[in-house]
């Protein structure tokens, strides 16, 4: 019997670094961003951050302070829903879900 919520999550991690899924998605994901335009909007963002509060009293805590909830923010929803659905038929190939 398939596992349900909280408990399939580590076998679902297990099974995406087992068989290198993961590594697929990462890589996908990081191409859609790109594709996208994303990750230069993101670039340039910092970039403009940088600038603004100056590089000599800008940390590297600071910038991933800023950057990191727009970045989150910001990931396209249809980038979102496609790696869900390509979770989601791997959990069910694995018999996962």
């Amino acid at each position: 019997m398939a596992e349900s919520g909280q408990q399939s999550r580590p076998s679902l991690a297990k099974a995406l670094e087992q068989t290198g899924e993961n590594q697929k998605l990462k890589a996908y994901i990081a191409d859609r961003l790109v594709q996208s335009g994303w990750r230069d909007d993101l670039k340039s963002y910092a970039i403009e951050y940088i600038k603004t509060k100056g590089s000599e009293k800008t940390s590297i805590e600071d910038i991933v302070a800023e950057i990191a909830p727009r970045g989150r923010a910001t990931v396209p929803d249809s980038l979102r829903a496609d790696v869900l659905q390509k979770v989601r038929d791997f959990a069910k190939m694995q018999g996962l879900h």
